[in-house]
Parts: structure tokens; sequence; C-alpha cells
């Protein structure tokens, strides 16, 4: 197995880890209970999804960070910067959010609550894994 592929892996273990571990702690923690059922359901894999897009958006900040300090092109800038609005993105559509600025718990919107999130974490990581070198 590659150097490239060996993290990449890594980055996803620790983003189901870390993304597992909120999404169980934070109903008894930090979030009021939500009804049973589907709403309670959809508002987790929500947080789940948005919270591994935050964490793999995070570890590609720092390698095109670092991209940008051993190449100070335009073109690495403007990865950085695109990362960098792709994580504010990231970071404004966690469900913990509203909930931690003092906000009540989001309403219920349906089923594709959590889907755009899944899409944003699957572009995140193959981003990732293109950016790593």
């Amino acid at each position: 197995m590659s150097e490239r592929a060996r993290r990449t892996l890594t980055l996803c273990a620790v983003t189901v880890a870390v993304s597992a571990a909120v999404a169980s702690a934070a109903p008894t923690l930090l979030v009021p209970r939500y009804p049973p059922g589907v709403f309670g359901v959809l508002v987790g894999l929500k947080l789940f999804f948005s919270t591994a897009t935050l964490t793999s958006l995070c570890a590609l900040l720092v390698t095109h960070a670092r991209l940008y300090r051993d190449v100070p092109t335009p073109f690495a800038r403007g990865l950085l910067l695109f990362t960098l609005a792709f994580l504010l993105y990231a970071a404004t559509s966690n469900p913990l959010l509203p909930l931690l600025f003092g906000f009540g718990p989001p309403d219920p919107i349906g089923a594709f609550t959590f889907l755009p999130d899944l899409f944003a974490c699957l572009a995140a990581l193959t981003l990732y894994h293109q950016s790593a070198t």
C-alpha cells in the first residue's frame, strides 16, 4: 500500500471515529432531546456527516497550507481559499452550531437533511486524496 493511500485511509478512520463520537455524545450532552422517530435519526445523520466533512476539511486545510508554504503560487492560494470556504460551509451546516450560539434545535426538513453533507464529505475526502503528495 502506498504512503498516500495509507494516509487517506487513516484520515477516513479518524473522520469516522470523531464523527461517531460527536454524533453519539451530542444527544446526551449538548443537544436537547429530539422526538423519537425519523426526525431524530435524520438530525443524527446530519450531525455525523457534517462533522465528518469538518474533520476531513481540517486535514485538507493543513495539507493546502503546507503546499502554499512550499509553493506560493496563485493556484495553491486558490486551493487554500477554496478549502477555507468549504470548511466554513461545513462548520455552519453542522446542527450543533445554532445550539452552541443559543438558538433552538433545527426544524424538521425531511429526508434530504443530511444528503448535502454526505456528498460534501465525499468531495472533501476525494480532494484530500488527490492533494496528498
